[in-house]
């Protein structure tokens, strides 16, 4: 009978067992990689799907902002210039009488009039003083360039005096202040200031008196004008 070589023995399992982790090791490699990918591929699906819901969630919120301030379902005229209108009283307020008197004063011309373009919270909130100032961030985040050429924007002030020996007769100095703002980046801006006093026993009285001169003033105005002067 052949004796079993021990020493042989010995080699033949120490080789099949190096060839044993070796081909474990593969397999274990192999897995491991395959694993990585999979966590790669799919970290890359969580951060693709998340730009996307920040994509979403941005454009959501800047919808939000423009609904806030801006009213739609106005359509421009082709070859027209566009242009809307927003009175700021000296509370804060939209000021309706006088934004009509303004567009009364140029509808009939050829310019494109937008009434009410803007909502209340577009003086409540501080943008029209952003824009009076002809600022083009809260033009950008308006997006006005897209439905407008220009603004044509007026700022009410009010000062009362009370004069003793008139019976103590209060008077309401008011002042309007009215500027046509490009928000194209074409043409040159304008201004023009009207003043008109209103006598009354009280402020309100004072004021509303005040406010019907001043909307006269602009009905017989002949110097304003909408059309840009381009650079």
């Amino acid at each position: 009978m052949n004796r079993i070589n021990p020493k042989r023995v010995t080699v033949f399992v120490c080789v099949m067992a190096t060839i044993a982790i070796f081909i474990y090791s593969a397999q274990s490699y192999r897995e491991q990689q395959k694993a990585a990918t999979i966590v790669q591929q799919q970290r890359a699906m969580e951060n693709e799907a998340a730009a996307h819901q920040a994509v979403q969630d941005a454009a959501a919120e800047h919808a939000q902002y423009l609904a806030r301030y801006v009213n739609t379902g106005f359509s421009r005229k082709s070859g027209s210039e566009t242009v809307a209108i927003a009175v700021a009283s000296e509370n804060g307020t939209l000021n309706r009488a006088v934004t009509a008197a303004l567009v009364s004063r140029f509808q009939s011309g050829p310019v494109q009039i937008l009434s009410p373009f803007f909502k209340p919270e577009f003086v409540s909130d501080g943008l029209f003083n952003d824009a009076f100032t002809g600022s083009g961030e809260i033009f950008n985040k308006l997006e006005l360039a897209k439905s407008l050429d220009a603004l044509l924007l007026a700022r009410q002030e009010v000062q009362y005096s009370t004069n003793p020996s008139l019976q103590n007769v209060v008077t309401a100095t008011m002042q309007l202040k009215v500027t046509v703002v490009p928000v194209s980046g074409r043409g040159d801006g304008k201004t023009w200031t009207f003043t008109a006093y209103g006598p009354g026993f009280t402020k309100e009285v004072a004021r509303q008196a005040a406010e019907e001169r001043l909307i006269k003033q602009i009905a017989d105005d002949t110097k304003m004008s909408l059309t840009l002067q381009n650079h």
